[in-house]
């Protein structure tokens, strides 16, 4: 069932229900106004007839029974009767009126007056039974005066009739108008799922949908544009890092291939000449493996990392970091840490601290200093090489760029761009800059404090 048709639906129930409800109230509410309308009739009669004369009066010649208003409506039956419960009633008036237990009791005068329907001859007749009780009349004497219902009678089945009728109308009407209102409010919708079927079926992500509204629809298809422009992005990055990727795999592997077609064919090489081949192998292949370990972690979007987010100490990730890279590389590094407290992924923060030093060491001359600063959130890895260019400093956090003068040296161009990655996670910024006095300062700067 169709989205719109079952809002229709739902909307005849609603109205249905409310319908039925209000329909019940109006018809009990009638009903209990023309019943309360004879029973102040009847109420009437018996105070009447308290008195002799106002019975007889009512009784009148035998000829009049029963009574009938100018209207016809009021059509009355008249019995009274004593202890003995022996009813006595007009002589042209062919109706018993019912005595029983109620009677009984009030007879005996341990009830009041009562007013009940009751059917007599398959007619509904309302009844009043009450004691007279004026100092004409003997001890228990009760009078019964009836009315017939038969005109309350049609009047209900009237407005029964009349209720049906225009329920069942205002159900249809409601469907009509619940189409109507569906149709208009759900075709937002519709057209923007016959986008989603067309970029799913073309795959055309640079589709978009007309924004003409700023409600919770024109909200959604702000959000679906949303999407599809991260969809776009995601795509032409991905597509553009195979290719780069592609390129950047390209070199090594052919100097491997090279190098193992040359040690292969000439079996007549020297020792030395061998080792040489075996080392450029070597070289390449710890080449290859940084280079994919590179484009993993590249790839891998620092957001679905599995590592949580919690309170870090970038001073002792900072100071843990210097550590590891002095035992490995041998070289000494300046330290000028403050403590600083922030909320991150501490691994992926050392990843990034760790690729700034390799940036370092590998511009550095052997004798030259490497000095790293944090003060206020922001990480300055320095060294004492050739500095950067200023024509390449916008481009040296870009992925696999690599200067002219860096082409000459190890490494893939991706270790910055790891960084740059790692920093935008954090809600932070790169920098790249030349000291007055020569050399490089790169590194980053994170908020600070957690929350």
């Amino acid at each position: 069932m169709k989205l719109g048709t079952r809002i229709a639906l739902i909307a005849s129930v609603a109205v249905a229900v409310a319908v039925v409800l209000a329909s019940a109230g109006a018809y009990f509410a009638a009903r209990n106004e023309l019943l309360d309308g004879v029973d102040e009739s009847l109420v009437d009669l018996a105070n009447e007839a308290q008195d002799v004369r106002g019975f007889i009066g009512i009784v009148g010649p035998f000829d009049r029974n029963p009574i009938r208003t100018s209207s016809g409506f009021d059509v009355v039956y008249i019995q009274a009767f004593g202890k003995d419960l022996n009813p006595e009633r007009p002589q042209n008036q062919a109706v018993d009126l019912p005595v029983g237990d109620v009677e009984r009791m009030i007879v005996s005068r341990t009830r009041g007056a009562v007013i009940r329907t009751v059917s007599v001859e398959g007619h509904n007749l309302r009844m009043i039974t009450a004691p007279l009780t004026g100092p004409a009349w003997e001890e228990g004497a009760t009078i019964q005066i009836a009315r017939s219902l038969g005109e309350v009678d049609r009047a209900l089945k009237g407005l029964t009739a009349l209720l049906v009728f225009v329920g069942a109308g205002g159900v249809v009407v409601a469907g009509l108008l619940g189409l109507v209102v569906a149709r208009s409010a759900l075709g937002p919708i519709g057209r923007l799922t016959e986008a989603a079927e067309h970029v799913a079926e073309t795959q055309e992500l640079a589709s978009r949908i007309d924004v003409d509204r700023d409600d919770e629809i024109g909200r959604l298809a702000v959000s679906f544009n949303a999407m599809l422009s991260a969809l776009e992005e995601s795509k032409v990055q991905q597509r553009r890092l195979v290719r780069d990727a592609s390129h950047e795999l390209r070199t090594p592997l052919t100097a491997l291939r090279t190098n193992i077609e040359v040690l292969n064919r000439n079996s007549g090489l020297d020792a030395v000449q061998r080792r040489r081949l075996l080392d450029d192998v070597t070289f390449e292949l710890e080449q290859l493996s940084d280079l994919v370990t590179e484009l993993v972690d590249l790839a891998t979007d620092a957001q679905t990392s599995s590592e949580p987010v919690v309170d870090v100490l970038l001073d002792e990730v900072v100071r843990r970091t210097v550590a590891r890279f002095e035992r490995r590389t041998g070289r000494r590094v300046s330290v000028e840490i403050e403590p600083t407290e922030t909320t991150g992924r501490a691994m992926m923060l050392e990843r990034a601290v760790s690729n700034l030093l390799e940036n370092a060491h590998k511009w550095s001359p052997p004798d030259g200093a490497i000095e790293v600063t944090l003060v206020d959130g922001r990480l300055s890895v320095r060294d004492h090489g050739p500095g950067i260019a200023e024509e390449d400093r916008p481009h040296v956090f870009d992925r696999f760029y690599r200067s002219v003068d860096a082409r000459s040296k190890p490494g893939s161009g991706l270790g910055l761009s790891i960084v740059k990655q790692v920093v935008d996670d954090h809600g932070g910024d790169v920098f790249a800059e030349e000291p007055e006095d020569g050399g490089a300062r790169v590194g980053f700067a994170i908020p600070v404090g957690v929350d």
